[in-house]
């Protein structure tokens, strides 16, 4: 019988002890989930540096300008969304970054993704634009690769709208394509494109444009 009963004793030693570890690892995930929430800190457009909102604001202009351009072209017309203006998205800033989406869409006509996001520093000064592009699996594009003509059409709004040389920005596209991580200074305007091809056989790919400081 005394044995019986340390042998339970013991029993409910290792479930008490097991349960206190389950529940200190329940506090350390929530401590950790507040962690992140800290990390980030929305911060409204009309608080970003006067000469960067300015900036911003002539680059989405621009961008929906050509987006009317590319659309009218008799040849390869092609539509795509247009930034909504005014801008009214919030900067999430996550450790020294602020990110603000300015466009977060679907593909008109093909199944696809893509989003374009400016970048600001801690003074909340503009320094570049992203654009994450998702859509179907290269080995399935059709001869013309129009299934991501939407994706690829929104890239080269953004060089325009940024003043890039497009002769060479599609130049040094077609280099990056044997790339995973490829990056040029363009001419022009001293910025730092660069094309993140990793997973460009699954359909996914992004490119960031870093201003000059």
């Amino acid at each position: 019988m005394k044995k019986a009963l340390l042998l339970l004793l013991a029993i409910m030693l290792v479930g008490c002890s097991g349960e206190g570890t389950e529940k200190k690892k329940e506090a350390d995930v929530k401590k950790e989930e507040v962690v992140k929430e800290e990390k980030v800190v929305p911060v409204k457009f009309e608080e970003v540096d006067p000469e960067s909102k300015a900036a911003v604001e002539k680059f989405v202009k621009k961008y929906n300008v050509r987006v009317d351009i590319y659309k009218q072209d008799p040849e390869e017309g092609i539509e795509i969304a247009k930034i909504p203006e005014p801008i009214t998205s919030e900067l999430n800033k996550e450790e020294k970054i602020l990110s603000q989406t300015l466009l977060d869409t679907d593909f008109k006509k093909h199944k696809g993704h893509y989003k374009i996001d400016a970048k600001y520093n801690e003074d909340k000064k503009i320094i570049g634009y992203n654009i994450s592009i998702e859509g179907i699996p290269a080995t399935e594009l059709s001869e013309n690769g129009e299934e991501w003509a939407e994706g690829i059409t929104s890239t080269m709004t953004i060089a325009d709208a940024l003043g890039l040389n497009i002769d060479k920005y599609d130049e040094e596209s077609d280099i990056a394509f044997d790339e995973e991580n490829y990056t040029y200074t363009d001419p022009n305007t001293k910025t730092n494109v660069t094309f993140l091809y990793a997973d460009w056989d699954l359909g996914k790919f992004e490119i960031k444009y870093d201003l000059s400081k």
